[in-house]
């Protein structure tokens, strides 16, 4: 039983590599983005509600 020789082109496999890596890359940035994009706004809310249950305790004691 001969061996058969599996001629490998190591630049090939490299720049397939290469492109799934930079493929996943891009996916993660635009997670990320998306996800930095969504904390700012969960941010924003906090910082308005906060503000909604000041004035709602300031109300409170001015009422009373």
């Amino acid at each position: 039983m001969a061996k058969e020789v599996v001629k490998v082109d190591l630049k090939e496999q490299a720049t397939k590599e290469m492109e799934v890596l930079v493929e996943q890359h891009n996916e993660l940035v635009k997670v990320l983005q998306d996800s930095q994009g969504r904390l700012t706004e969960v941010k924003q809310l906090i910082v308005e509600k906060q503000g909604y249950m000041k004035g709602l305790e300031d109300c409170k004691a001015n009422c009373e």
